[in-house]
């Protein structure tokens, strides 16, 4: 298993070019493994992906750089017909491309809709689709990855051990430290023309959210608690700027000052 860790994980994968690539070039189009992405929500799963579709048309690896995401309601119909139906045609709009089944770990998980038997197979269906375009080594079939939460997916790559040879490759998307929360909260409040108070840096900040939130509600969110820091922020300047404006005064629209995110951090982040 491999691990795509720190801030910048969606740049890492031209580092991790030896393990994406196969070991030698053929005469035809190169083929390159299919994958499992494991991680928590907001680790950088899908971005990465995204990135690697890019990264690898430019390799001449896929034959477009297109993304396709999908969950299991993508997939899954009423019926077999209509699972297989559904299967294929995503298979077929992301012909050339990748293939991003996110939580794919709900494929091998029973209907719980009434009326459906306890045996129900939909998510297999979908399964076997997937691999028998596989197996038949088309060269316009998609590059998969299926993604999804760690525990979830070793289970079910466990219960289904016909992935294995298939998706040889794991990639494990570690969660964000509070430092690298704060980074990206850094980096996303300039790029929105923010500036920040001289004494709020990434230190002050991972400190704050270390000592005000808990391990397990950080890894639910992670890079996601750096975009919620700056939401709430923006209200909190909202808020500086009309009591301002009521006492006659003039306050900068641009900056935010330390009081702004300790507000928002021991307020919202619970």
């Amino acid at each position: 298993m491999i691990q795509v860790r720190g801030l910048r994980r969606t740049t890492e994968i031209s580092d991790l070019r030896e393990s994406l690539l196969p070991s030698e070039y053929p005469d035809e189009r190169p083929r390159a493994s299919h994958m499992v992405f494991i991680g928590n929500p907001g680790v950088g799963k899908t971005t990465v992906a995204r990135l690697l579709a890019k990264i690898y048309h430019e390799l001449g690896i896929i034959r477009k750089p297109k993304f396709v995401e999908v969950e299991r309601m993508d997939m899954v119909g009423r019926s077999q017909s209509a699972t297989i139906a559904k299967t294929r045609d995503v298979i077929d709009e992301a012909k050339g491309g990748i293939l991003f089944i996110d939580e794919a770990f709900t494929l091998g998980l029973s209907s719980k809709k009434p009326g459906k038997s306890s045996n129900d197979r939909s998510g297999q269906d979908a399964i076997a689709e997937i691999l028998e375009g596989i197996d038949k080594h088309l060269d316009d079939f998609p590059l998969v990855v299926m993604a999804g939460f760690q525990m979830e997916m070793q289970q079910f790559l466990s219960n289904h051990s016909e992935l294995k040879s298939r998706f040889p490759l794991t990639f494990e998307f570690p969660d964000y430290t509070c430092v690298e929360i704060a980074k990206i909260f850094s980096d996303l409040a300039y790029a929105k023309g923010f500036d920040l108070e001289e004494d709020i840096t990434v230190e002050v900040i991972g400190s704050l959210l270390q000592e005000e939130t808990t391990e397990e509600w950080r890894s639910e969110r992670n890079g996601r608690v750096g975009e919620m820091l700056l939401a709430g922020s923006r209200g909190e300047v909202r808020k500086r700027m009309r009591a301002a404006a009521f006492e006659g005064e003039e306050i900068d629209p641009h900056i935010i000052v330390m009081e702004d995110v300790e507000n928002v951090v021991r307020g919202d982040f619970k």
